[in-house]
C-alpha cells in the first residue's frame, strides 16, 4: 500500500518516484533525499486516504506535516493516534450512555404515552358516569320535590276539607237540635190546646162581647189550628230528617276522605322513601365517581408532565447522541481506517529509517 502510494505521487509528478529515491539510500550523501522521498510518500498515503475517507482531518494532518520538519513528522502521527484511540475510547462510553440515556428515554415516553392515553379514556368514562348520575338526581329531586309538594297540597286539602265537614256537622246538629227542640214544643202546645174548654154564663158578658169575630165562639177555649198542626210538625220532622241526613253523609264523607287521604300519604310515603334512598345512593355514587375524577385528573397532570419532560430529554439527546452527521458505525469505521493509514505511515517512516527496506510489508 505504501509502494502503491509512492507510485501514485510520482506518476503525479508531485515527487520524485519513491523506488528510485530507495536505491539511493546507501549512499551518505542521499540521506537528505530518503527522508524527504519518505516525508512524500507519508503525505501521498495521508492525503489519498483523506481523499477516499472524505477526512478533513487526514488531509489537514497531511498539510501541517508537509510544513514540520522531518524529524518531527513521526512524534505528531505517534500523538494523533493517540489521540484518535482516545477519542475512540470517549465516543464508545458516550455511545454505551447514549444508547442508555435514550433507552430510558424512549421507556418512560412509551409508558407515560400510553398511561396517558388510559386516563383519557378513564377520564372520558368517568365523565359520562356523573351525567347519567347527575341527571337521574336531577329527575329525582324534581319527583321528591314533586311528591312533596303533593303530599303539603294534600294535607292542607284535607285539613280543609275537614274543618269544613265538621263546621256542617255542627251546623246541621245545632240545626236539628232546634228543630227537634220546636217540634216538641208544638207537638206539645197542639196537643194541650186541644183539650182546653170555656164555660162562660151569660152574666159574665161584658163589652168585650161586642169585638169583632176571633175565629171562635164566645166563650168556645183556643184550640188553635189543628187541621194545619199536622202539616206543620211534619215539615219540622222533614227539616229534622234533613239535618239528620246531613250529619251521617257528611261523617261518612269525612270517614271515606280521611280513609282515601291516608291511603294516598301512605303510598306516597313510600315512593317518597324510595325516590330519597335512592337519590342518597346516586349522592354517594357521585361523590365516589368525582373523587375518582379528581384522582384520574391529577395522575392524567403527572403522566402529562412526564410525557413532556421524556419528549424533551429526547430531544436535548438528538443533537448529541443522534444528529452527528454520521451513524456512530460509520465514525468507528473511518476512525479505524483513519488510524491504520497513521500506522502505515509510520510504518513507512520505519522501513526509511532501517534502509528502506521491507517496504511492502507495510
Amino acid at each position: 500500500e505504501a509502494a502503491e502510494a509512492a507510485e501514485a505521487e510520482a506518476d503525479d509528478g508531485d515527487a520524485p518516484a519513491f523506488l528510485q529515491r530507495a536505491m539511493t539510500l546507501g549512499h551518505s550523501d542521499a540521506i537528505p533525499d530518503a527522508a524527504e522521498g519518505a516525508r512524500q510518500a507519508v503525505l501521498s498515503l495521508l492525503r489519498r486516504k483523506g481523499q477516499e475517507l472524505k477526512s478533513t482531518m487526514l488531509t489537514s494532518f497531511a498539510s501541517r506535516l508537509a510544513e514540520d520538519p522531518f524529524a518531527k513528522v513521526k512524534v505528531l502521527i505517534q500523538e494523533l493516534i493517540e489521540r484518535l484511540l482516545q477519542e475512540a475510547s470517549k465516543e464508545s462510553s458516550q455511545k454505551g450512555w447514549c444508547d442508555k440515556a435514550t433507552s430510558d428515554a424512549e421507556q418512560k415516553r412509551d409508558y407515560a404515552a400510553q398511561e396517558v392515553t388510559e386516563l383519557n379514556t378513564r377520564m372520558s368514562e368517568l365523565e359520562a358516569e356523573a351525567g347519567i348520575l347527575s341527571g337521574e338526581l336531577e329527575i329525582l329531586h324534581s319527583e321528591i320535590v314533586g311528591l312533596e309538594a303533593s303530599r303539603a297540597e294534600a294535607s292542607q286539602e284535607r285539613d280543609r276539607e275537614s274543618q269544613e265537614n265538621h263546621i256542617s256537622v255542627e251546623e246541621a246538629e245545632a240545626g236539628a237540635s232546634a228543630t227537634k227542640l220546636a217540634t216538641e214544643l208544638l207537638s206539645k202546645f197542639y196537643g194541650t190546646v186541644r183539650k182546653e174548654t170555656v164555660i162562660l154564663s151569660l152574666n159574665d158578658r161584658g163589652p168585650a162581647d161586642d169585638a169583632p169575630d176571633a175565629g171562635f165562639e164566645n166563650g168556645e177555649a183556643y184550640v188553635a189550628s189543628q187541621s194545619e198542626a199536622g202539616g206543620i210538625i211534619g215539615m219540622l220532622e222533614v227539616i229534622l230528617s234533613d239535618f239528620q241526613r246531613t250529619i251521617s253523609e257528611t261523617n261518612k264523607a269525612e270517614a271515606q276522605a280521611e280513609q282515601d287521604h291516608l291511603a294516598f300519604m301512605t303510598e306516597t310515603g313510600k315512593s317518597l322513601a324510595a325516590k330519597n334512598t335512592a337519590k342518597a345512593e346516586r349522592d354517594g355514587q357521585l361523590a365516589a365517581v368525582d373523587e375518582a375524577r379528581s384522582e384520574t385528573s391529577s395522575r392524567l397532570d403527572e403522566e402529562t408532565a412526564t410525557l413532556r419532560g421524556a419528549v424533551a430529554e429526547l430531544l436535548d439527546l438528538k443533537p448529541v447522541c443522534v444528529d452527528t452527521g454520521m451513524t456512530y458505525e460509520d465514525r468507528v469505521g473511518r476512525r479505524e481506517e483513519e488510524i491504520k493509514a497513521l500506522k502505515v505511515a509510520l510504518c513507512i517512516l520505519g522501513s526509511y529509517a532501517k534502509g528502506g527496506g521491507a517496504i511492502a510489508e507495510c
